[in-house]
């Protein structure tokens, strides 16, 4: 009884709440959000996870939350090192569990010496308590098993907390509240490097830009910025600029030991996958992961990311990519360095260009060279100083080959390679290519990229069995001539032969195209086959030598004919291309007609076409965008045509602000007064620009006032981009739309009539400068915006009925904005 008192009177003694963790730098927003998950006023017992990285700061979370809440529980407890304290002995699954539970009694209801004789004994003890358990590092569903199989276990409020590496294993317990430790912010690491390094949460001026490499090196993982900052204490600046390099290619060996932990704990196949990422493809999408080990591989890798990403070893963003921490790939760097400390040869990765050329001017490999490695999947060699590869060089296991900027004239000779798994081939940039590599085997191929590949004659017609072919880029190969035809690739969707100058030969070699560039070639003709092209979206033939252009897809989205100087007539049955919105007939001297274009075209983009004197209008699409900049010789009929068309923007050769607009003014502003008697109702107005000649028009900030002093209730901007300097004076026009926000009040006042003033500023760019301006106000549309008002009017009307104010007309609500 004495020594109850007295450990009851010490308890209370110490009872003084902590301050460990106050100075612990972002501890309150973790603390913060595991307050939300644990939700301390529910009666219901609930278990809560806390999972991360080793070294993220899990345990001293839980250390911060154990110290700030263990006083509001009758038991609590802190169990560290769950996993360390299961295992090691001789003992069965049950026997273990049996000392698991009979060290969690123990230590919780303070009883040394204690014993039990079956799993049931943490419900009986505890089914009627509330308690705090927080168990530590867990890393076996046994062990939960063990210690909280079930919430009946425990009594009214109370609350496990678990800590692990592994979510498959919250998963797999049910526990559905879990917390994601987050890495700490850029300022946080740095505050809490510098607290370990200099005792305070900044550095001094003269530390401060190597004291960021350190917290970048350290990969804000907080237990590394722990370690290096106290490594790093008391020593002078020379000595930290000494141990920065050395560093960042070795592991600290106490961070080293912790991340091991996780490492060793894999199956052997998630350990190469594991180094895998590590070595070579941290970054990269999944789906190229899985390409490049899969080949030659039994590995299950979608199985074994899961399992990496369960347990906090690498990441998987919602973009595909897979990305490991810093530190991790520097611990993969140093298992596969230790597989052959002293023959960099004998490794399973080499990724050391210094390495690398080490182990070939060393010859430290064997005779063979390159034919030493029967299991290459991936081969990136940029600059290859060879005119061949080696007569023996195994290609049966290459996914990835990529020599671009070579001095191959050839791969392989005529024969076909075994080249069952090769994915992506790049040769780009290699301009004494000479002769196409035979790729009858490549059947799996679906990135070929042969750019600036210079003296290329010919696409031989041993293409035609490269169905999973995607992307065929040939851009820039000048002397290509010869591409065959009468073959349909079946994935084919992005072909490019940009600037492909000696190419007359239109690529017939894919139904499936969704994109193809054949812009700077010499073609002449698109064939009628493209009708019936089913995925087409974009065709550009820019700079090409198209003289008259009959066929075109049906399902074609955009069009670009940009540069086209011969060219002089484009089919009638444009009008018939329902999808088409994006079409650029720019610099196409020749070109004196413009067909009929459907309603859906959105942007009509006509920049210094000298000859272009007529149009087939007029254009309905509000949405539409027509630049006719410098087209000189369009005619009245076609300028009539486009001041009577519906539009968002246009710009077009002109002097003056036409007459129709009702209000103009010299410069580039323009004011008005409105007498408000509940007759006018307007929505939007349109703007006139006449701009000088000689200066470049690509946008206009129109600013909008109801006073001569003040910010501007509203500011539109308009771009039209890409423009050339106007040869002569142009006009640009355009609508402005009052939206609802900058509606005012629905009250009028007692005056009959109210007179206000409108102000308005239109400043353009690139020194461009406006020479007149011109306003004409609009009627009220049946429009989305008019509905918007509309429900914006209802709404005020109903809390304004306190005032006695009945509004009668939506028309007398819209223009009292302007009483601001």
């Amino acid at each position: 009884m004495i020594t109850t008192i007295a450990k009851n009177v010490l308890d209370k003694l110490n009872a003084t709440p902590s301050r460990d963790f106050d100075d612990l730098v972002g501890i309150e927003s973790h603390i913060a959000r595991m307050k939300t998950l644990l939700c301390l006023d529910s009666q219901e017992v609930r278990l809560v996870g806390i999972w991360g990285p080793a070294g993220i700061g899990k345990t001293t979370i839980a250390r911060a939350l154990y110290s700030q809440f263990h006083e509001n529980f009758k038991l609590s407890i802190f169990m560290e090192n769950v996993s360390e304290s299961y295992g090691g002995t001789n003992l069965d699954s049950y026997g273990l569990k049996l000392g698991l539970q009979q060290r969690f009694l123990s230590k919780l209801l303070d009883q040394h010496g204690l014993r039990i004789s079956h799993l049931g004994a943490i419900k009986e003890r505890l089914k009627n308590h509330k308690v705090l358990a927080i168990l530590d590092d867990v890393d076996n569903i046994e062990q939960l098993q063990a210690l909280a199989k079930e919430t009946q276990w425990f009594g009214k409020k109370s609350r496990i907390i678990v800590t692990t590496r592994n979510k498959q294993l919250l998963i797999s317990h049910n526990i559905s509240h879990v917390y994601k430790v987050p890495f700490p912010s850029r300022e946080e690491a740095l505050a809490l490097f510098c607290q370990h390094a200099f005792r305070e949460c900044s550095p001094s001026d003269d530390f401060k830009d190597i004291s960021i490499e350190f917290a970048t090196l350290a990969g804000h993982l907080p237990l590394g910025l722990r370690v290096l900052g106290s490594f790093m204490r008391g020593k002078s600046k020379d000595e930290w600029e000494v141990s920065l390099p050395t560093l960042k290619t070795r592991l600290n060996g106490e961070i080293e030991k912790l991340l091991k932990v996780g490492y060793e704990g894999l199956h052997k196949d998630d350990k190469a996958l594991f180094l895998h990422i590590a070595c070579l493809f941290n970054g990269h999408h999944e789906t190229y992961v899985k390409q490049m080990v899969v080949a030659n591989s039994d590995l299950d890798v979608s199985f074994g990311l899961k399992v990496l990403a369960d347990r906090s070893l690498i990441q998987i963003y919602v973009d595909g990519r897979v990305v490991m921490h810093s530190l991790l790939r520097q611990l993969g760097t140093e298992v596969v360095r230790e597989q052959s400390v002293n023959e960099p040869g004998k490794r399973q990765f080499l990724m050391s260009a210094r390495e690398i050329c080490g182990v070939l001017s060393n010859n430290t490999l064997p005779e063979e060279g390159l034919s030493y490695l029967p299991q290459l999947r991936l081969l990136q060699w940029e600059a290859y100083p060879h005119m061949f590869l080696p007569s023996r060089f195994r290609t049966e296991c290459l996914v990835e080959l990529n020599m671009s900027h070579s001095k191959l004239k050839t791969l392989w000779g005529d024969n076909a390679q075994p080249l069952r798994n090769l994915k992506i081939m790049n040769l780009s940039n290699s301009p004494n290519l000479e002769s196409f590599p035979n790729l009858l085997e490549a059947t799996k191929l679906e990135r070929l990229d042969l750019s600036w590949c210079e003296s290329l004659v010919e696409l031989p017609s041993s293409i035609q069995n490269l169905h999973k072919l995607s992307l065929l880029e040939m851009s820039c190969c000048t002397s290509l001539e010869i591409i065959p035809t009468n073959i349909n690739l079946a994935s084919l969707s992005h072909l490019h032969f940009r600037n492909c100058p000696r190419l007359k030969t239109f690529p017939e070699i894919s139904t499936n195209i969704n994109y193809l560039k054949i812009r700077g070639t010499a073609i002449t003709e698109v064939p009628p086959s493209v009708k019936s092209w089913l995925r087409i979206k974009e065709i550009c033939m820019e700079s090409a030598e198209v003289r008259i252009l009959i066929n075109l897809p049906y399902i074609l989205d955009t069009l670009c004919l940009r540069g086209n100087t011969k060219l002089v007539a484009i089919t009638n049955y444009l009008i018939r291309l329902r999808r088409l919105r994006m079409i650029d007939i720019s610099f196409c001297v020749s070109l004196v007609y413009l067909p009929k274009l459907p309603y859906s075209v959105c942007y009509l983009t006509a920049l210094n076409c000298e000859s272009l004197q007529r149009l087939h209008g007029p254009f309905r699409n509000p949405s539409i965008r027509l630049k006719f900049t410098n087209c000189l010789k369009l005619d009245h009929n076609a300028q009539e045509m486009i001041h009577q068309s519906v539009f968002d923007v246009v710009i077009l050769p002109g002097g003056q602000v036409p007459a129709y607009f009702t209000h103009r003014y010299n410069g580039n502003s323009g004011f008005y007064h409105f007498t408000f008697d509940g007759s006018v109702s307007f929505y939007s107005f349109k703007v006139c620009l006449v701009l000088a000649a000689g200066t470049r028009f690509e946008s206009c900030h129109t600013s909008f006032y109801t006073s001569f002093r003040g910010n501007p209730i509203k500011k539109y901007y308009t771009y039209i981009l890409n423009q050339p300097q106007l040869k002569v004076d142009h006009i640009c026009m355009f609508e402005c739309v009052l939206p609802p926000d900058y509606d005012g009040p629905p009250y009028l006042g007692t005056r009959p009539s109210t007179t206000k003033l409108f102000k308005f500023d239109f400043n353009c760019n690139y020194g461009c400068k406006v020479l007149e301006c011109g306003l004409l106000f609009l009627e009220a549309r049946k429009s989305l915006i008019a509905a918007k008002r509309a429900e914006s009017f209802t709404l005020t009307r109903g809390l304004m009925m306190w005032s006695f104010v009945v509004i009668t007309s939506l028309a007398i609500f819209l223009p009292h904005q302007f009483s601001w």
